[in-house]
């Protein structure tokens, strides 16, 4: 028998280490206190809406991808809630 609720997806996530401009990072917090979310979560977002918008690094990974040469990149990325901010 389905539940009314999705199992909530077991997402696999890596460890990413990135230096910043300190203005950079005290507008990160800022945008992370604004949003009422954690800096990891905006940083994802905002990296999935660069790689999403940028047509030519899409067009260069569908191309790498169908020579062989990546075969765990997600082509597709996840569809932003409705009502998001991009």
């Amino acid at each position: 028998m389905r539940s009314y609720i999705p199992k909530q997806p077991k997402l696999i996530r890596e460890r990413v280490e990135a230096k910043l401009e300190r203005s950079l990072v005290r507008k990160l917090e800022k945008y992370s206190e604004y949003l009422n979310s954690d800096r990891d979560y905006i940083v994802s977002q905002a990296l999935e809406i660069a790689f999403r918008k940028d047509k030519g690094f899409t067009d260069w990974l569908k191309s790498a991808t169908l020579a062989g040469t990546d075969h765990q990149v997600e082509l597709a990325a996840p569809q932003s809630k409705k009502g998001s901010r991009e």
